[in-house]
């Protein structure tokens, strides 16, 4: 028998005899023929086509209407093959459950413009081998699971087809860049298996595990399922990776899908869940509800207004005054992005969140900066010598752009770079990498400028990872500071302060409202401080009017 090539170089010249052949042949390796005319009608099958298509006759059309979820792509083969075009792609059928077919074709013995034959090779590849490259177009390699190209192929289908997913969950592995940094991604692929051996053990028949990226996982869930309740109840588990023992945590968020619902939408509602699982570290499941949905529109309106405000130049500057009550005078100013507007009363971190996620950080940071810097610069008119404060965010900093910025709009005002205190929030400190947290600090620092985090107590960054950082100061966040005199509160307060007095010799104390909050915190020796006890942030032309008049001390 003639040898077939896997793919001739010129499909449509193939005779129609050796196309038959290839449909009758058996192949090794889990793939089946089939011959059919250029209306759809089957010529001809190979032993394995019945069984992958549910049992059904061969005989009469390619992919009976019977079939149901799939008819559409087979349709679309159809359609390409009698126009000429060779094919190559994957097909969603559902039975008792999604089937993912490969399926290549090409048009055979034309003559003319039309051609005699249409031959296809139809592979399974739902279970077949991981390792196998074929497998790999659905199968994440490492895992197993499925992979995210699985699952756009089946939220493809229509809504009634994948009807036996109920809900979905999105599970994320807590802390995995920090594994990876501190173990090798050896470990790190160690944690991933091991998350998808214990997410698929929860699992029931008649849902799936798909790896979405990275640390991310979705479970497609049925209408009794226990996923979530199984992981609200315990999230956590020892790993051992060699000798070494790793706490693998994780976090999910979950929403129900309506009738008729989308699988992408569901999918959408439980991430924005899990997002806000990852803002507190003790949640392990959140479900998406009305309150998640409530907050998610009003951050779409904020984004909008902040749209509109940037592309108006509406941005503004407020200073707020940072005193040192050991000498009696303002020591620093921390500049505050406001914006005009629709967007007016929006506080900092919300439009620099908003900026993030319109992709308007870079231009707005650099503007923003430049009146910093400006209006700043006179301010030391009233306040001599302060020091000018302006803050970068996680996303910002990410970019490796923010240093470089703050340089190039402390330059054009004529700030020395000695007297510019660039603030990271605490949370800059648990999303980026040591390497690359501290390789930015490391720049700016040997620029001059004074490193500074901010917002200390209100994350989750540790000590450890603090010592490794080159710190100018910290700012403790109002939410550590108590508003009576209980001692036990007061005591926790003094601890930290102890510790972070090992890290640092300038701690500011933020969110002073109070003369009691003042008194104590400089009984811990805390001199440096801010508040609305001394000043609201307010435009440079206020200050410059007003100055500033310290309380009793």
């Amino acid at each position: 028998m003639r040898q077939l090539p896997a793919e001739p170089a010129d499909p449509a010249n193939l005779p129609v005899q050796l196309a038959a052949v290839l449909a009758a042949r058996a192949f090794g390796d889990g793939r089946t023929a089939v011959l059919l005319s250029p209306d759809g009608l089957i010529l001809q099958a190979g032993s394995r086509y019945q069984s992958i298509v549910g049992g059904q006759s061969p005989a009469g059309q390619f992919w009976p209407a019977t079939m149901g979820a799939g008819a559409a792509g087979a349709e679309q083969v159809l359609a390409e093959l009698s126009a000429g075009r060779q094919v190559d792609r994957i097909v969603v059928l559902i039975r008792d459950r999604p089937r993912w077919l490969r399926v290549q074709g090409w048009p055979a013995g034309q003559s003319g413009t039309e051609a005699a034959v249409l031959v296809l090779q139809i592979e399974d590849l739902t279970d077949a081998d991981t390792a196998s490259l074929a497998t790999q177009l659905i199968r994440d390699p490492l895992t197993g699971s499925y992979n995210r190209r699985a699952l756009i192929e089946l939220a493809a289908l229509p809504a009634t087809a994948t009807a036996g997913y109920h809900s979905m969950l999105i599970v994320n592995v807590r802390g995995f860049r920090r594994i990876n940094e501190l173990w090798g991604p050896r470990v790190g692929d160690d944690c991933l298996v091991e998350t998808a051996a214990w997410l698929s053990a929860l699992i029931g028949d008649d849902e799936l595990l798909v790896r979405l990226s990275g640390s991310q996982f979705i479970v497609l869930c049925g209408q009794n399922s226990t996923v979530a309740g199984q992981l609200a109840g315990s999230a956590s588990r020892q790993l051992m990776a060699g000798r070494r023992r790793i706490l693998l945590s994780l976090q999910a968020g979950s929403a129900d899908r309506p009738a008729g619902g989308s699988l992408l939408d569901c999918a959408d509602e439980a991430e924005r869940a899990l997002s806000v699982a990852k803002r507190d570290a003790w949640r392990t499941v959140v479900s998406w509800t009305q309150e998640i949905a409530s907050d998610a529109g009003q951050a779409a309106a904020e984004e909008e207004s902040v749209l509109q405000a940037v592309a108006a130049r509406q941005e503004a500057v407020r200073f707020q005054p940072i005193v040192n009550l050991a000498d009696r005078r303002v020591s620093g100013v921390e500049a505050l992005v406001r914006m005009a507007g629709p967007a007016a009363e929006l506080p900092t971190e919300r439009i620099l969140a908003a900026s993030h996620k319109l992709g308007l950080t870079p231009e707005l940071a650099e503007r923003v900066y430049d009146l910093a810097f400006t209006e700043g610069l006179a301010l030391r008119e009233v306040f001599p010598g302060c020091l000018l404060g302006i803050n970068v965010s996680r996303e910002f900093l990410s970019t490796r752009l923010a240093i470089d910025t703050v340089l190039g709009s402390a330059r054009k005002a004529g700030v020395p770079l000695d007297q510019v205190v660039v603030e990271l929030t605490e949370d800059v400190a648990a999303g980026l990498s040591t390497d690359l947290l501290a390789s930015e600090l490391r720049r700016g620092a040997e620029l001059g400028m004074q490193m500074v985090i901010d917002d200390f107590g209100r994350g989750e960054t540790s000590l450890s990872l603090l010592r490794k950082l080159p710190l100018s100061g910290i700012k403790l966040d109002r939410s550590l500071l108590p508003l009576d005199d209980d001692d036990r509160a007061w005591d926790f307060v003094a601890a930290s302060v102890h510790l972070l007095n090992q890290l640092t010799d300038r701690i500011v104390a933020e969110g002073i409202e109070t003369e009691l909050q003042s008194r104590r915190m400089r009984a811990l020796g805390i001199d440096i401080q801010q508040g609305y006890l001394f000043g609201q942030p307010e435009t440079s032309q206020h200050w410059l009017r007003h100055g500033l008049l310290l309380p009793a001390s």
